[in-house]
C-alpha cells in the first residue's frame, strides 16, 4: 500500500476521518492538507481548529515533540483508531502545550467544546476517562 506521509496514516483511515467530519453536526467545513493536517470550520461561533491525524498505537512524548515541529499550527492530535491510546506524559504535555491529543472517538466530543484541548471523556460518575497505554 503506498503512504503519502511520514506518519503511516493509510487512505483509508483518511477517508473514514473524512466521513466522521461530513457527518459531525459541529463541522461546518474542513480543508486537508499536507495529506494529514485538517483545519476544520466549526459552527455556532466556534473557533477553527487544526488537526494532526496520526497513526500510532501509544502516542508518548517522542510523537508530541515530532507532531510540533512537523506541524507547528496544531491545536488537536488525532490518532486514527479506537485501539489507539496515548502516555500520562504525552497528555500532560499536550495540555501544557495547549493542544488537544485525543483517540478518535473522544475527538468527536472534543469538537463540541469551546477549548477542544480541554475535553475529556465522562464516566457515569463525572470521572474523567483517558485511553492510556504504557510506553
Amino acid at each position: 500500500m503506498s503512504v503519502f506521509n511520514n506518519w503511516n496514516v493509510p487512505f483509508s483511515t483518511i477517508r473514514f476521518f473524512e466521513d466522521l467530519l461530513e457527518s459531525h453536526k459541529k463541522v461546518a467545513s474542513f480543508e486537508r492538507t499536507d495529506d494529514i493536517l485538517f483545519k476544520i470550520t466549526r459552527t455556532d461561533g466556534l473557533s477553527a481548529v487544526n488537526v494532526l491525524l496520526i497513526n500510532v498505537y501509544t502516542v508518548g512524548l517522542a510523537d508530541m515533540f515530532r507532531a510540533k515541529q512537523e506541524f507547528p499550527v496544531l491545536d488537536c492530535i488525532v490518532t486514527s483508531s479506537a485501539w489507539n491510546g496515548y502516555t500520562r506524559e504525552a497528555k500532560k504535555h499536550a495540555v501544557d502545550s495547549q493542544i488537544g491529543l485525543f483517540v478518535v472517538r473522544e475527538f468527536s466530543g472534543a469538537l463540541w467544546a469551546r477549548v477542544p484541548y480541554l475535553y475529556f471523556q465522562k464516566d457515569k460518575d463525572g470521572n474523567p476517562i483517558y485511553p492510556y497505554r504504557a510506553a
